[in-house]
């Protein structure tokens, strides 16, 4: 995998991310970078809206969603900017 510089991280964490969607990526790091998200249609849309700007992997079953490197990029500088 290539390394990505500071440039391109920049650039895909500038994409819009909705307050909910920030918080639902919280979530899937507080259970430990995974959850399942079967059974609930509003989960499922935050899950892509995060996949969409390259922070969650949703499996092909559909069911689990699980944190990516970006993700995790991602809240730790939401972290730092609070």
């Amino acid at each position: 995998m290539k390394p990505q510089t500071d440039a391109a991280i920049d650039e895909l964490m500038s994409r819009p991310l909705s307050e909910r969607a920030r918080g639902f990526l919280r979530e899937v790091q507080f259970s430990g970078g995974r959850v399942d998200v079967a059974h609930d249609p509003v989960r499922q849309r935050l899950a892509q809206e995060c996949r969409r700007c390259g922070y969650l992997h949703i499996r092909e079953d559909e069911r689990t969603v699980k944190l990516t490197g970006l993700g995790q990029t991602f809240l730790d500088r939401l972290m730092r900017a609070n």
